[in-house]
């Protein structure tokens, strides 16, 4: 072999060298255990939504899928800890409203939801209800404008955080009613069900998966379901427009992102993996079975949904003067 012949096959190895290899890679995606952080505790909705998954993916793909919990900060640590993840697809956001949400409620917020985020898929949303303990004397959404307007802030409402659904949720239903209701914020959804249901908060909107239990238990019951139609799951409660608050409707939604950057060969075959696991007939049925209603739409209808989200609560924010510091 000439010097000439050796110097260009040398070249040549040296470029495939530094070809990236994500081609190779991706055909064969995964080829090793996918993480799926939730940045809420174990237990809440979003956790069991993942859970279920998680399941379904790991009998697709032969490989693990794994949910991994990181709370705190407003689920900023989870959220933070993908974006500093490398963009391959092996670290996901299962994320909610609050993803969107929170760089509008605070100052400074390690990240940004449309730059350092590549949409996969918009996954499902959750109907919510208005619920109150039994000993509460409202019985419905018309009796509660009363009350509250007999007494302005005495009343009190739950929320699962500072600028969530359930928080921002009241706050619209307050502007539409001229009321005024005390907020008391919680650190997740189980620690404000517990307050409620034992009364020490007289009302809660939030996600139909967390109540149907005490409601059917007896321990809860509902004033009105925040959705333009009855939920099947509480087919004698009335909406809010049907008790005179009308367009009412608030509602929790899930979604998965990927770190930006990740290959759009890698983003698509996430997107159809996870459309596949919410259309297997054992997630779809209980997961409707929960109120929970299931959408799998593609990464530019998420991104155009999470601008929307945006702006739809934009103006709730700014009436109430919602922080999170």
């Amino acid at each position: 072999m000439t010097a000439d012949v050796r110097r260009r096959a040398m070249l040549v190895g040296l470029i495939a060298s530094a070809l990236p290899l994500p081609a190779v890679a991706q055909s064969d995606f995964p080829s090793k255990p996918v993480r799926l952080v939730v940045p809420f505790p174990a237990g809440g909705s979003l956790d069991n939504f993942g859970r279920l998954l998680a399941q379904r993916l790991t009998e697709q793909w032969g490989q693990n899928a794994l949910v991994d919990n990181r709370p705190g900060g407003a689920a900023i640590i989870g959220t933070q800890h993908v974006a500093k993840s490398p963009p391959d697809g092996y670290t996901l956001l299962l994320m909610a409203n609050g993803f969107v949400m929170v760089p509008m409620l605070m100052s400074k917020v390690p990240y940004d939801p449309f730059q350092d985020f590549s949409p996969v898929a918009l996954l499902a949303r959750v109907n919510q209800a208005l619920v109150a303990p039994p000993s509460f004397a409202p019985n419905n959404v018309r009796e509660l404008i009363a009350a509250a307007k007999a007494r302005p802030g005495q009343l009190t409402f739950a929320s699962f955080g500072n600028g969530t659904s359930s928080h921002l949720g009241v706050e619209l239903f307050k502007k539409e009613t001229g009321i005024d209701m005390t907020h008391v914020p919680y650190k997740g959804v189980a620690p404000a069900l517990q307050d409620v249901v034992g009364g020490q908060v007289n009302v809660f909107l939030t996600n139909l998966p967390e109540i149907l239990p005490h409601v059917q238990a007896g321990r809860l019951k509902v004033l009105g379901v925040a959705d333009e139609k009855r939920a099947p799951q509480l087919p004698d409660v009335p909406t809010f427009a049907e008790q005179g608050v009308p367009n009412f409707n608030v509602y929790s939604w899930y979604g998965c992102v990927a770190p930006a950057g990740t290959p759009d060969a890698v983003i698509q075959k996430l997107h159809a993996s996870l459309v596949q696991a919410l259309q297997a007939p054992e997630v779809s049925q209980r997961l409707a079975q929960q109120g929970i209603v299931t959408i799998g739409g593609g990464p530019e209808e998420m991104r155009r949904f999470m601008k929307a989200e945006q702006a739809r609560y934009a103006e709730p924010i700014r009436i109430s003067g919602a922080k999170i510091e």
